[in-house]
């Protein structure tokens, strides 16, 4: 993050936040109730920003921080699982990647408060840089344009069987895709994020930055090998050596590389369990031109234009696969074919 290592992060930078903030916020009205969940190591004026807007909008919104959890989704405090049940949306604001792969989130998901499931708005590991700078300054326009992209490749998603990805860097993965119900794909990743359900009025997911559209494949039908090039959730920053996982059967049996392949060793058998090595994680392609290379952070790389994440542990979609862990990875300048025809993308440029 150049901006941040030589200027630091001032206060003043609030005005150009809520700049930034304004698209994902921009369905709130007054009586939604948000909850923020948030640590001690997450930038105070991002939270700031965010409970600024939603107030100015007449929401009701209660800010939930805690300590750091130790390791990437750790489940948050149990008080802000308790508070966050009565939200209509919880906003993950916190340094440590939450998604699905925490029991406490998937219990506020699929049960809700009192109104069915709630959605968890995902802005983990943010920083003003990304916000300001990066994806976080897409305007609408882009993202519909974003959204376009995602759903002419989600189409493509929901009517192929196998996926072959190859990298570079030495990626070569075959996976099978089938299995979603039809047309899922492409109408979820063609869909405007934080709109309002026309019928219930209730605001639906989001993730900021936007921009990825991913599909899961089948437990235990990949083979071969994924090179994760950039970086990873563990460990941060940007990479000097790049850390090679061989897969067979769905499920990582070999991790290779330097200093950074023996931390994602020692990672998974510090925090993982026996699901955490299966592939349950999803393959998906980055559709965000504003997220810049070389970040080294996740909330960004994942969802840069042409960049692969690809995950392992818990499958969110599918539901086969659960585990304590997801962690994921980037994979630069993928090239991704489907059914041994359709060239989704070839080094990192969409050709859908």
């Amino acid at each position: 993050m150049e901006q941040i290592s030589r200027y630091g992060t001032p206060t003043t930078r609030l005005i150009s936040l809520l700049k930034c903030l304004e698209y994902p916020l921009r369905n709130v009205r007054a009586g939604d109730k948000f909850v923020i969940l948030t640590d001690d190591q997450m930038d105070p004026l991002i939270w700031q920003a965010t409970m600024g807007i939603l107030h100015s909008r007449g929401a009701e919104s209660l800010l939930c921080l805690y300590p750091r959890r130790t390791h990437h989704c750790a489940d948050p405090s149990p008080l802000a699982i308790a508070a966050a049940k009565g939200a209509d949306v919880v906003i993950a604001l916190t340094t440590t990647a939450l998604n699905s792969g925490t029991p406490g989130l998937r219990q506020l998901r699929s049960e809700g408060g009192g109104k069915g499931k709630t959605p968890v708005w995902l802005f983990e590991e943010m920083n003003q840089e990304i916000l300001i700078d990066g994806g976080g300054a897409s305007t609408a326009a882009e993202v519909a344009e974003i959204c376009e992209i995602q759903g002419r490749v989600g189409a493509i998603f929901d009517n192929g069987k196998q996926m072959h990805v190859t990298s570079r860097a030495g990626t070569d993965l075959v996976a099978d895709i089938s299995g979603y119900p039809p047309g899922a794909l492409a109408r979820r990743w063609g869909e405007i994020p934080f709109e309002r359900n026309p019928e219930t009025g209730r605001l639906g997911s989001g993730t900021w930055p936007f921009g990825e559209v991913h599909v899961e494949p089948l437990p235990d039908s990949a083979n071969g090998v994924v090179v994760w090039d950039q970086t990873a959730h563990i460990p941060p920053g940007q990479w000097k050596q790049p850390v090679r996982l061989q897969i067979e059967k769905g499920r990582v049996v070999d991790i290779s590389g330097g200093h950074e392949a023996r931390e994602v060793r020692n990672y998974l058998e510090r925090y993982g369990d026996e699901n955490s090595w299966r592939v349950g994680g999803e393959i998906a392609l980055g559709t965000n031109r504003r997220c810049p290379p070389y970040t080294g952070c996740m909330r960004s790389e994942k969802k840069r234009y042409g960049a692969m994440h690809f995950g392992i542990g818990h499958g969110a979609d599918r539901g086969l696969v659960n585990s304590v862990l997801r962690l994921e990875g980037i994979v630069d300048n993928v090239t991704i074919v489907v059914d041994g025809k359709t060239t989704v993308a070839r080094d990192g440029e969409i050709l859908v």
